[in-house]
């Protein structure tokens, strides 16, 4: 059963349930927050280190995802309940799964380390830790820190949930496709529109590469995924 805090919590009915599953989880920068049960009820951060004993921070992070879906009533996923019960997937169903092997995905991949490279040997300051809050909203520089690996990782998530759809059948599969697919689109305007604004103080001509890569990121990825471009994020997008 989940704890109280999240039963709590998820009596507000102002909250949209799973929302926290369709967002770029840059909360400080997020408008819905207080609809969102995950921001709600997330742990206590700034105590130590949490990079310290990874293996249970990931074991928490699965218990608090855990109890954030039974509280809203959607059901966990499976292997998310394997986990933590300490088991892996048997043979049969880890058969199942087919290794994403995907140009596009390696387009993704490729952006994500070609924007590592620039950043790291930038003129710009990086961040030592997290990207800070800022009252008027991050700058150019930590826009593109923060999604250069989020686009890699959302491409993946789309081409992957795409496979379990056409295998499976599944509604939940392709709405996860279609969802991730969206969520790829966003931060690759968003970081080809920070990118535009860096150009203007800094000559570098890896910039317009990395804005190119990126326009055509979007192409590939809006003509896999045609219903991403119009797909509604409930108390995300406008309607």
């Amino acid at each position: 059963m989940p704890r109280p805090r999240f039963l709590d919590v998820a009596t507000d009915p102002a909250l949209v349930p799973g929302i926290y599953n369709a967002c770029d989880q840059w909360c400080d920068y997020c408008p819905a927050t207080d609809r969102c049960l995950a921001f709600k009820c997330r742990p206590e951060t700034g105590k130590g280190n949490p990079y310290v004993n990874i293996e249970e921070r990931m074991y928490e992070g699965m218990q608090y995802l855990k109890a954030c879906h039974e509280a809203e009533g959607l059901e966990p996923p499976q292997e998310l309940l394997l986990l933590l019960n300490g088991e892996r997937p048997s043979a049969a169903a880890a058969a199942q799964y087919v290794p994403v092997d995907d140009g596009l995905e390696r387009m993704g991949k490729r952006y994500a380390v070609l924007a590592a490279v620039f950043l790291a040997s930038s003129s710009e300051p990086l961040p030592r830790g997290p990207v800070p809050k800022r009252p008027h909203g991050p700058t150019p520089c930590e826009v593109v820190v923060y999604y250069h690996l989020l686009i890699a990782s959302k491409i993946y998530r789309a081409l992957a949930s795409s496979l379990e759809a056409a295998r499976t059948g599944s509604a939940a599969a392709r709405w996860d496709s279609d969802v991730s697919a969206k969520v790829a689109l966003l931060a690759i305007e968003r970081s080809n529109d920070a990118l535009q604004v860096m150009a203007l103080d800094d000559a570098d001509p890896r910039i317009e590469d990395l804005r190119k890569h990126l326009s055509r990121l979007a192409r590939e990825v809006a003509a896999r995924f045609p219903a991403a471009c119009t797909l509604v994020r409930p108390g995300l997008d406008a309607a």
